[in-house]
């Protein structure tokens, strides 16, 4: 890559009097400015050529159909919680290497802390499943007294090493005095496999299953209103 140097810097030498020959040496500062400006500018041609670019995602919600089953009555949520592994709890988009190795894509990471993307899209899916909006998270608390409570407890949310996106979750739901009344889970997974690269398909193949737990878990609340 080529740098020129600005038109009112001063040459590196003074030129002689006689062609050919050079004259007094420029001062030692002046050549580590020049040094440092070079090592400046390659820098930034490096940084700002966009081969590295990061790219962010997110989980959003989905559209619901509107002929989908829905409870009688107009109902209070609370998503008390919503657990997520040590290992998801960064802003890195991890999958798998090997059976037991991770790998972490710093060129590829989640737009928000991912638990707190996640209990979002878990309110907003619920809100459309179930035809209310008043769902309380630990992030947007509701006034109402809660018909049901909500805990969700993810233990898998990535690509595996076969290129298999799965999902594995399990969650508890308690009346308004937090009395247990059913304990649920499902295992899910995108069924095709997913290029090793293709964050963008990744991505997708995440939020599809989400939905689909979220929607098992609008269900779950569904049944006991039965």
């Amino acid at each position: 890559m080529y740098y020129s140097l600005p038109s009112g810097c001063i040459s590196l030498f003074t030129a002689s009097a006689h062609p050919g020959k050079l004259d007094r040496p420029a001062p030692r500062s002046f050549i580590y400015f020049l040094g440092i400006c070079l090592l400046a500018g390659m820098l930034c041609g490096c940084l700002g050529g966009g081969g590295n670019a990061v790219r962010y995602y997110l989980i959003d919600p989905v559209d619901v159909d509107a002929n989908a089953d829905q409870p009688p009555r107009k109902l209070a949520i609370e998503i008390s919680d919503l657990h997520i592994p040590q290992y998801l709890e960064r802003f890195q988009i991890v999958t798998r290497d090997g059976d037991n190795s991770l790998h972490l894509s710093e060129n590829n990471q989640w737009g928000e802390n991912l638990r707190k993307n996640l209990m979002r899209t878990l309110s907003q899916n619920l809100a459309g499943h179930l035809a209310t909006i008043d769902i309380g998270t630990p992030l947007n608390r509701s006034a109402s007294m809660p018909d049901y409570r909500i805990q969700v407890y993810i233990t898998r949310f990535e690509r595996g090493v076969d290129g298999v996106v799965r999902l594995a979750a399990r969650w508890q739901v308690s009346d308004a005095s937090e009395e247990v009344l059913g304990m649920h889970s499902s295992d899910l997974d995108s069924g095709s496999t997913v290029g090793e690269h293709d964050y963008t398909a990744i991505v997708t193949a995440m939020q599809d299953l989400y939905a689909q737990l979220c929607a098992k878990i609008a269900d779950s609340i569904i049944m006991e209103e039965k």
